[in-house]
């Protein structure tokens, strides 16, 4: 039992462990009272050198294979429980705090899964985080895909699971910025949910293509693509795709300078997010809102939804939230004339290109820069060179507390 909990990088629940080892609570306690396991907040650990240590008795042993196999295996079911996969939303909400608890244990199965071949593995874990990879580091979502493709044999995994990484991976690259990658994905994603004869699937990727068109400016071709998209959820009755559909169509109608019909059409899709448990996307709808009201100048209701964002982005570790939220609160700043508030909020994120839902701040940032150079000046510049010297978690605490 001591060699095979050598599979554990950052810890492992009692569960975990006596599911992967075959151990049980009497031979943990033995470990702990040896001092070859820590408790640290409900988690066993090891300290590096004697997991080295075990690591080695383990490639050592016969168990290797069967142990690592079993460790990837119960990391897969935790991954796709958590329910991240954001094309097949089950009931329930998502659970982000599972994948963030153990994000070192996945990262270690998806590391054997790819050196030892094992692609339905790695795939499968791969597509359960993909909504990890969006709210943490779209980047390493990206990385990890890349490799899987890289590999030999590809064309051999089940056509389903293909279909669902390529959407997977596109989420990660379409977050990331590179709309050029996002899109041949997608297009790719789209082509082998037809020839399954997938139609939510269909639906699913017809949204995404929209919102691609939509960051290309082409809004006709944009509302088409999201249209049908969202009569086929109507006719699945799938909520989290209608609240999907409904906020890219107000989305469109932000673009368009429709500011009133956007404003209600993304309130719709906070809701209907809210509803779900996609805590993700209701946070970046109610970041569009207070963008929206910022710049209609009504600025009570804007730091109001800006503070209700950045709450829910804080809770679930989104980088690209917390950034987008800190960035509409130093407007709001700047609109009262707060240059001291405004100068050390911007300063914390003046240099962040982070993707978010709708476009998110990479749509905003410009706009929001040009508010707070209104406020130019030695004192302004004072508060910037301040802010510049926050971390992101201190500037979300500075930008939640009171103006």
């Amino acid at each position: 039992m001591f060699r095979r909990l050598a599979v554990f990088r950052g810890g492992a629940t009692l569960e975990a462990i006596e599911a992967v080892t075959a151990g049980d609570a009497d031979v943990v306690e033995l470990l702990v009272d040896k001092s070859l396991l820590r408790l640290r907040r409900g988690r066993f650990v090891m300290l590096e050198t004697i997991r080295e240590f075990a690591r080695g008795a383990l490639e050592a042993s016969d168990d290797a294979v069967a142990a690592r196999r079993g460790h990837g295996e119960y990391f897969c079911a935790v991954a796709e429980g958590a329910n991240l996969n954001a094309g097949r939303l089950r009931p329930g909400g998502q659970r982000l705090d599972v994948a963030i608890d153990e994000q070192d244990n996945i990262r270690s199965a998806l590391s054997w899964a790819i050196a030892s071949a094992d692609l339905d593995l790695g795939f499968r874990l791969a597509v359960a985080m993909e909504q990890f990879w969006v709210v943490n580091d779209p980047h390493e979502g990206s990385r990890w895909f890349a490799a899987l493709f890289d590999q030999p044999g590809v064309e051999s995994v089940d056509p389903a699971l293909r279909a669902q990484a390529l959407r997977s991976y596109g989420s990660s690259a379409g977050i990331a910025g590179e709309f050029d990658s996002a899109r041949r994905f997608y297009e790719q994603s789209l082509a082998l949910h037809g020839q399954l004869g997938d139609e939510h699937g269909r639906a699913v990727l017809l949204h995404r293509l929209g919102l691609m068109e939509m960051l290309s400016g082409d809004l006709e071709r944009a509302r088409e693509l999201a249209e049908t998209s969202h009569e086929i959820h109507e006719r699945f009755g799938d909520t989290w795709g209608l609240a999907q559909t409904v906020g890219t169509l107000g989305a469109i109608e932000r673009d368009a300078g429709n500011g009133a019909r956007a404003y209600k059409l993304l309130a719709e899709s906070a809701a209907l997010s809210s509803e779900v448990g996609v805590v993700w996307w209701q946070a970046g709808m109610l970041v569009e809102l207070a963008a929206l009201s910022l710049e209609a100048g009504r600025i009570g209701d804007a730091d109001r939804k800006a503070r209700e964002s950045l709450a829910l982005a804080q809770q679930i570790h989104d980088y690209g939230g917390r950034v987008f939220g800190v960035g509409v609160l130093a407007c709001v700043a700047a609109a009262g004339r707060d240059v001291d508030r405004c100068g050390r909020l911007w300063g914390a994120i003046e240099n962040d290109r982070v993707g978010a839902p709708l476009g998110g701040w990479l749509r905003h940032r410009a706009s929001c820069e040009a508010l707070v150079q209104e406020l130019a000046g030695a004192e302004l510049d004072v508060a910037l060179a301040r802010g510049r010297e926050l971390p992101l978690d201190d500037a979300v605490d500075l930008a939640l507390g009171d103006a």
